[in-house]
Protein backbone atom coordinates (compact mmCIF):
# COMPACT_ATOMS: atom_id res chain seq x y z
CA UNK A 1 0.00 0.00 0.00
CA UNK A 2 3.00 1.99 0.82
CA UNK A 3 4.35 1.59 -2.25
CA UNK A 4 1.27 2.26 -4.51
CA UNK A 5 0.96 5.66 -2.28
CA UNK A 6 4.59 6.31 -3.48
CA UNK A 7 4.41 5.19 -7.13
CA UNK A 8 0.78 7.57 -6.99
CA UNK A 9 2.67 10.59 -5.67
CA UNK A 10 5.92 10.14 -8.46
CA UNK A 11 3.27 9.85 -11.38
CA UNK A 12 1.49 13.02 -9.96
CA UNK A 13 4.66 14.79 -9.72
CA UNK A 14 5.93 13.66 -13.15
CA UNK A 15 2.29 14.71 -14.51
CA UNK A 16 2.48 18.11 -13.16
CA UNK A 17 5.86 18.85 -14.14
CA UNK A 18 5.03 18.17 -17.88
CA UNK A 19 2.48 20.83 -17.63
CA UNK A 20 4.36 22.79 -16.29
CA UNK A 21 6.96 22.62 -18.95
CA UNK A 22 4.79 22.80 -21.71
CA UNK A 23 3.52 25.29 -20.48
CA UNK A 24 6.37 27.72 -20.18
CA UNK A 25 7.53 26.06 -23.32
CA UNK A 26 3.95 26.89 -25.48
CA UNK A 27 4.51 31.14 -24.23
CA UNK A 28 8.54 30.59 -25.25
CA UNK A 29 9.47 31.00 -21.37
CA UNK A 30 12.69 28.87 -21.70
CA UNK A 31 14.64 30.55 -19.06
CA UNK A 32 11.65 29.20 -16.88
CA UNK A 33 11.20 26.23 -18.52
CA UNK A 34 15.23 25.35 -17.88
CA UNK A 35 15.14 26.75 -14.34
CA UNK A 36 12.28 24.24 -13.41
CA UNK A 37 13.96 21.35 -14.81
CA UNK A 38 16.95 22.20 -12.77
CA UNK A 39 14.99 22.31 -9.69
CA UNK A 40 13.41 19.58 -10.69
CA UNK A 41 15.94 17.56 -11.37
CA UNK A 42 17.06 17.70 -7.64
CA UNK A 43 13.59 15.76 -6.41
CA UNK A 44 15.49 12.02 -6.57
CA UNK A 45 18.18 13.04 -4.99
CA UNK A 46 16.84 14.94 -2.02
CA UNK A 47 14.32 12.00 -1.97
CA UNK A 48 17.18 9.24 -2.01
CA UNK A 49 18.93 11.32 1.14
CA UNK A 50 15.72 11.34 2.94
CA UNK A 51 14.66 8.19 2.82
CA UNK A 52 18.54 6.85 3.66
CA UNK A 53 18.87 6.37 7.21
CA UNK A 54 22.20 8.50 8.48
CA UNK A 55 23.74 8.66 12.01
CA UNK A 56 24.45 12.42 12.93
CA UNK A 57 27.92 12.03 12.56
CA UNK A 58 27.49 11.62 8.58
CA UNK A 59 25.16 14.80 8.39
CA UNK A 60 27.94 16.89 10.17
CA UNK A 61 30.22 15.35 7.60
CA UNK A 62 28.28 16.80 5.16
CA UNK A 63 28.18 19.50 6.71
CA UNK A 64 31.80 20.15 7.61
CA UNK A 65 32.87 20.06 4.00
CA UNK A 66 30.17 21.48 2.57
CA UNK A 67 31.72 24.25 4.53
CA UNK A 68 35.42 23.13 4.03
CA UNK A 69 34.35 24.06 0.07
CA UNK A 70 32.12 27.41 0.65
CA UNK A 71 35.55 28.43 2.96
CA UNK A 72 37.41 27.66 0.50
CA UNK A 73 35.96 29.72 -2.15
CA UNK A 74 35.98 32.93 0.00
CA UNK A 75 39.70 32.47 0.56
CA UNK A 76 40.09 33.05 -3.26
CA UNK A 77 37.42 35.62 -3.58
CA UNK A 78 39.37 37.27 -5.61
CA UNK A 79 39.83 35.02 -8.18
CA UNK A 80 36.52 33.42 -9.16
CA UNK A 81 37.54 31.38 -11.74
CA UNK A 82 40.42 29.95 -9.23
CA UNK A 83 39.56 28.37 -5.72
CA UNK A 84 39.31 24.36 -4.71
CA UNK A 85 35.52 24.32 -4.01
CA UNK A 86 34.66 21.67 -7.04
CA UNK A 87 38.14 19.85 -5.86
CA UNK A 88 36.77 19.77 -2.30
CA UNK A 89 33.40 18.07 -4.42
CA UNK A 90 35.10 15.58 -6.45
CA UNK A 91 36.87 14.32 -3.05
CA UNK A 92 34.21 14.09 -1.13
CA UNK A 93 32.39 12.19 -3.97
CA UNK A 94 35.29 9.65 -4.15
CA UNK A 95 35.26 9.34 -0.54
CA UNK A 96 31.76 8.69 0.42
CA UNK A 97 30.20 7.84 -2.61
CA UNK A 98 27.91 9.43 -5.12
CA UNK A 99 25.22 10.82 -3.06
CA UNK A 100 26.78 12.59 -0.54
CA UNK A 101 29.16 13.87 -3.29
CA UNK A 102 25.79 15.44 -5.06
CA UNK A 103 24.62 16.73 -1.46
CA UNK A 104 28.42 18.55 -1.16
CA UNK A 105 28.13 19.82 -4.42
CA UNK A 106 24.77 20.97 -4.69
CA UNK A 107 24.45 22.64 -0.88
CA UNK A 108 28.03 24.43 -1.62
CA UNK A 109 27.58 27.17 -3.86
CA UNK A 110 24.23 27.60 -2.29
CA UNK A 111 25.87 28.70 0.45
CA UNK A 112 28.46 30.25 -0.90
CA UNK A 113 26.41 32.71 -2.55
CA UNK A 114 25.04 33.70 0.60
CA UNK A 115 28.42 35.69 0.87
CA UNK A 116 28.23 36.37 -2.41
CA UNK A 117 25.07 37.31 -4.70
CA UNK A 118 21.92 34.49 -4.92
CA UNK A 119 20.64 34.93 -8.31
CA UNK A 120 18.24 32.55 -10.76
CA UNK A 121 21.91 31.16 -12.17
CA UNK A 122 22.34 29.74 -8.22
CA UNK A 123 20.23 26.84 -9.38
CA UNK A 124 22.46 25.97 -12.54
CA UNK A 125 25.47 26.41 -10.39
CA UNK A 126 24.23 23.87 -7.78
CA UNK A 127 22.93 21.05 -10.39
CA UNK A 128 26.32 21.55 -11.97
CA UNK A 129 28.52 21.02 -9.15
CA UNK A 130 26.10 18.60 -7.92
CA UNK A 131 26.38 16.16 -10.88
CA UNK A 132 30.05 16.42 -10.68
CA UNK A 133 29.63 14.88 -7.14
CA UNK A 134 27.71 12.31 -8.34
CA UNK A 135 30.27 11.56 -11.00
CA UNK A 136 33.40 11.62 -9.00
CA UNK A 137 31.23 9.05 -6.80
CA UNK A 138 30.82 6.47 -9.34
CA UNK A 139 32.65 3.29 -8.75
CA UNK A 140 35.08 3.42 -11.79
CA UNK A 141 36.67 6.78 -9.90
CA UNK A 142 36.19 5.33 -6.83
CA UNK A 143 38.09 2.32 -8.07
CA UNK A 144 41.47 5.18 -9.68
CA UNK A 145 41.52 6.79 -6.64
CA UNK A 146 45.19 6.51 -6.59
CA UNK A 147 45.77 7.10 -10.70
CA UNK A 148 46.49 10.19 -10.78
CA UNK A 149 45.68 10.42 -14.58
CA UNK A 150 42.11 9.40 -13.90
CA UNK A 151 41.65 12.18 -11.14
CA UNK A 152 43.16 14.76 -13.01
CA UNK A 153 41.16 13.68 -16.28
CA UNK A 154 38.17 14.31 -13.84
CA UNK A 155 39.18 17.46 -12.82
CA UNK A 156 39.76 18.73 -16.28
CA UNK A 157 36.18 17.63 -17.34
CA UNK A 158 34.52 18.93 -14.49
CA UNK A 159 35.88 22.54 -15.73
CA UNK A 160 34.44 21.43 -19.00
CA UNK A 161 31.38 20.48 -17.68
CA UNK A 162 30.64 23.12 -15.53
CA UNK A 163 31.60 25.87 -18.36
CA UNK A 164 29.71 24.20 -20.70
CA UNK A 165 25.96 24.02 -18.23
CA UNK A 166 26.13 27.88 -16.93
CA UNK A 167 26.95 28.78 -20.34
CA UNK A 168 23.66 27.18 -21.30
CA UNK A 169 22.23 30.12 -18.40
CA UNK A 170 24.18 32.95 -19.93
CA UNK A 171 22.11 32.54 -23.24
CA UNK A 172 18.55 31.74 -21.37
CA UNK A 173 19.53 35.10 -19.07
CA UNK A 174 19.69 37.40 -22.29
CA UNK A 175 16.10 37.13 -23.17
CA UNK A 176 15.09 33.46 -22.44
CA UNK A 177 15.22 32.00 -26.04
CA UNK A 178 18.07 29.27 -26.42
CA UNK A 179 19.37 29.04 -30.05
CA UNK A 180 23.02 27.11 -30.69
CA UNK A 181 24.34 30.12 -32.34
CA UNK A 182 23.53 32.09 -29.57
CA UNK A 183 25.38 28.91 -27.23
CA UNK A 184 28.50 28.84 -29.64
CA UNK A 185 28.85 32.52 -29.67
CA UNK A 186 28.99 32.65 -26.04
CA UNK A 187 31.39 29.14 -25.72
CA UNK A 188 33.86 30.81 -27.72
CA UNK A 189 35.09 33.85 -25.48
CA UNK A 190 34.48 31.65 -22.61
CA UNK A 191 37.73 29.74 -23.58
CA UNK A 192 39.69 30.98 -21.52
CA UNK A 193 38.06 31.10 -18.30
CA UNK A 194 36.73 27.07 -19.09
CA UNK A 195 40.79 26.81 -19.69
CA UNK A 196 40.97 28.49 -16.26
CA UNK A 197 38.52 26.30 -14.49
CA UNK A 198 40.19 23.03 -15.81
CA UNK A 199 43.83 24.03 -14.66
CA UNK A 200 42.90 24.99 -11.37
CA UNK A 201 40.49 21.81 -10.39
CA UNK A 202 43.28 19.42 -11.62
CA UNK A 203 45.58 21.51 -9.90
CA UNK A 204 43.39 21.26 -6.64
CA UNK A 205 42.47 18.14 -6.95
CA UNK A 206 46.04 16.98 -7.02
CA UNK A 207 47.41 18.97 -3.98
CA UNK A 208 44.74 18.49 -1.76
CA UNK A 209 42.78 14.73 -2.80
CA UNK A 210 46.27 12.93 -0.65
CA UNK A 211 46.24 14.81 2.39
CA UNK A 212 42.52 15.29 2.74
CA UNK A 213 41.37 12.01 2.07
CA UNK A 214 43.65 10.20 4.27
CA UNK A 215 41.78 12.71 7.49
CA UNK A 216 38.35 11.23 5.92
CA UNK A 217 39.30 7.28 6.17
CA UNK A 218 40.43 8.31 9.27
CA UNK A 219 37.14 9.41 10.59
CA UNK A 220 35.57 6.86 8.47
CA UNK A 221 37.76 4.25 10.07
CA UNK A 222 36.88 5.81 13.33
CA UNK A 223 33.25 6.14 13.06
CA UNK A 224 32.54 3.01 11.13
CA UNK A 225 31.16 4.94 8.32
CA UNK A 226 31.00 3.66 4.58
CA UNK A 227 30.22 4.85 1.12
Amino acid sequence: MAKLKESIRWIGLIVFSLIIMYYFYRNNRYNLLSLYVVIISFVPFFHSFEKKEMATRELVLIAVMTATAVVSKIIFFFTPSVNPLVSIVIISGIQFGPLFGFMVGALSPFVANMMFTQGPWTPFQMLTTGLIGVIAGSKWVKKSENNRFVISSLAVFSGILYSLLMDIWTVLSIDGIFTWTRYLTVLVPAIPFTITYMVSNAVFTNILIKPLSTKIRRVKQKYGLKN
